[in-house]
C-alpha cells in the first residue's frame, strides 16, 4: 500500500516527471539517466494498544549522470516534497504519519550519482 501509494504520487507531480526520464518501482530496466527508483522498504510492527499498525523504512533513489551533485540533489528535494504530502487509506490501512529521516548524494569518480532520501512512514489499521 505504502510503495504503491508514493509511487503514484510521484507519477503524478508534472515538474518531477518532466525533469526524469522515469519513475520505477524498483530497478529501473534499461532506464536513461535521470531517473528514480522507489523501494526497498523495510517494514516492522507499529501496533499499540489501541490499534494495528505497520512502520514502513522506504527508500527512493535518484541515478544521474550529470556532473557533480547538484542535480541528484535538487531532485532529491522534489521527491521530499511529494512524499511529504502522502496520505490516504488503502487496502484496510491508513497512513498516520509520514517523515523524513535523511538524504543524501554522491559520486565515484567513473559512475553516476546515487542520491537516496529515506522516509518513516506509519500506517494504522482501520
Amino acid at each position: 500500500m505504502v510503495q504503491a501509494a508514493v509511487l503514484a504520487a510521484l507519477q503524478a507531480e508534472a515538474a518531477l516527471v518532466a525533469s526524469v526520464h522515469g519513475i520505477f518501482d524498483g530497478v529501473g530496466p534499461d532506464a536513461v539517466m535521470p531517473y528514480v527508483t522507489v523501494g526497498p522498504q523495510i517494514v516492522t510492527d507499529w501496533s499499540h494498544k489501541s490499534g494495528q499498525g505497520r512502520e514502513h523504512r522506504l527508500t527512493l533513489t535518484v541515478w544521474d549522470d550529470a556532473p557533480g551533485t547538484g542535480r541528484a540533489q535538487a531532485l532529491l528535494a522534489r521527491l521530499e516534497a511529494v512524499v511529504l504530502a502522502v496520505g490516504g487509506n488503502a487496502d484496510g490501512q491508513r497512513i498516520a504519519s509520514v517523515l523524513f529521516l535523511r538524504s543524501f548524494a554522491s559520486r565515484t569518480a567513473d559512475g553516476p550519482t546515487q542520491g537516496i532520501a529515506e522516509f518513516r512512514i506509519r500506517t494504522e489499521a482501520i
